[in-house]
């Protein structure tokens, strides 16, 4: 008797995030095929999106795979750019700006475990992240600029894993120090956050789980986090909440298309055109004040350069009439002596 199934039925094959790279057991998204249906808003609309300020948990995989940059936004920059760059002095390249579908995201945070920690570097330090997503990914953080010249290179990850952390640690404690003796001293928030961030660095090691956010920058065409946060998450359970907030939000954000009416758009229109006005009228009272200055800068200048001249005719007034009394009384002196000499001849 011929068995209904002689051979296993063939399994589904799994969905592969945007056709990149095989299926991997780790995965936690896969984006549906919406791109050739996807509306890619102007960048003024950004700020209306639910991932522009925002942290957004996102795998090891997702942010190697499944972000994409868009040729229509290759102008465009970050948030982090356009504040000047840098708050903290750490980010020397423009972060990247990519779409998760249509979703702009300029901040990402990832949930893992730390697997390497290198110091071989001289201007910062980098430690890798794995999340069990299939894919683990580079994470830097810049050295104390006072350090970067004092710090020999490594020659092997034991050596560099321990250079690290001792470094950081003599860090932390002479920051530490340096807030206790001159606590008013410092750049106030900044220095705080940058001593936080190094402090929570020095507690780094192998096999430490950990919560880092920061913005996404390349290298060599390799994708990695420029750290600005880093959390230590003690236990199981702050990472399991962690996970399940990053799968919340996917199944209700990051897995729809970003989508906004009209009116929306006409109201996100007028508000970046109403902005740009501003900005107009900024750069004109500006100017105006700088012309007003230089104006009044050069009236002042013309008023010091008169009272200037004056003093200086009244000067040389004085000194010539100082010479002509002197003049005066030179001549009275030697009439004087003059006359006295016949009568001292005479005496004689």
């Amino acid at each position: 008797m011929q068995r209904p199934y002689p051979h296993p039925p063939p399994q589904p094959e799994l969905q592969r995030p945007h056709g990149i790279g095989p299926s991997t057991a780790g995965q936690t998204t896969t984006p549906a095929d919406h791109d050739t249906h996807l509306t890619f808003y102007p960048a003024y609309a950004f700020k209306a999106s639910a991932t522009w300020s925002k942290w957004v948990k996102l795998t090891c995989l997702d942010i190697h795979t499944v972000l994409k940059r868009h040729e229509k936004y290759s102008q465009v920059t970050t948030s982090l750019a356009v504040e000047g760059s840098n708050p903290q002095g750490r980010q020397n390249d423009p972060p990247l700006l990519l779409f998760y579908l249509n979703h702009p995201i300029q901040f990402v945070q990832v949930i893992g475990v730390v697997v390497a920690l290198e110091d071989f570097f001289e201007k910062f330090w980098l430690f890798k992240i794995d999340d069990s997503s299939g894919a683990i990914i580079d994470v830097t953080c810049p050295k104390p600029e006072k350090k970067q010249a004092e710090l020999p290179a490594g020659s092997s990850n034991i050596a560099g894993t321990k250079r690290a952390t001792d470094t950081a640690k003599k860090s932390d404690a002479r920051s530490k120090s340096n807030t206790k003796s001159n606590p008013n001293s410092g750049d106030g928030e900044e220095a705080s956050e940058e001593e936080q961030l190094q402090h929570t660095f020095s507690l780094l090691d192998i096999g430490t789980t950990v919560q880092a956010k920061g913005t996404i920058a390349t290298f060599r065409s390799t994708r990695q986090l420029s750290l600005l946060r880093l959390n230590i998450l003690p236990t199981t359970t702050h990472e399991m909440a962690l996970i399940a907030s990053r799968t919340q939000f996917l199944s209700s954000t990051l897995s729809r298309p970003w989508v906004l009416t009209w009116e929306e758009q006409r109201k996100l229109r007028d508000e970046a055109q109403h902005e740009r006005d501003e900005d107009i009228e900024r750069a004109k009272r500006r100017k105006t004040r700088e012309v007003k200055r230089r104006e009044r800068e050069e009236r002042h200048r013309q008023v010091i350069e008169k009272e200037y001249g004056m003093e200086e005719t009244d000067r040389q007034r004085a000194g010539e009439e100082a010479r002509a009394w002197g003049a005066v009384l030179n001549g009275d002196r030697r009439k004087r002596i003059k006359m006295s000499d016949p009568i001292e001849e005479g005496s004689h």
